[in-house]
């Protein structure tokens, strides 16, 4: 019973915190470094990430990830929408830390 219990906590908690996905290893999943860089990490066509956390709040970068065109009409940036809200956190996380 007691093996039962630790089974059903762990498994609760990996559904809680997004599993062993990092918030870098969704960012290259996802090919924003093809765009992006994050301190000296990735291309530079797009505006660098390093600093984002320190300029934007969380909202506005979650808003950015979810619907680009919502706060940049003219954003070539494709839309996260399909991210759960544990990866979208991963990310933020990543952004705000760099681990």
């Amino acid at each position: 019973m007691k093996k039962f219990l630790c089974l059903i906590f762990l498994v609760a908690g990996l559904l809680l915190t997004g599993c062993a996905k990092n918030g870098r290893q969704i960012m290259e999943k996802e090919g924003c470094f093809s765009c992006h860089r994050y301190k000296g990490y990735g291309a530079d066509i797009c505006p660098d990430l390093t600093e984002i956390t320190k300029n934007r709040s969380d909202e506005f970068i979650i808003q950015q990830l979810k619907d680009p065109g919502k706060n940049f009409p003219d954003s070539k940036m494709p839309s996260y929408n399909h991210l759960s809200d544990n990866e979208i956190k991963a990310i933020l996380d990543y952004l705000k830390t760099g681990k």
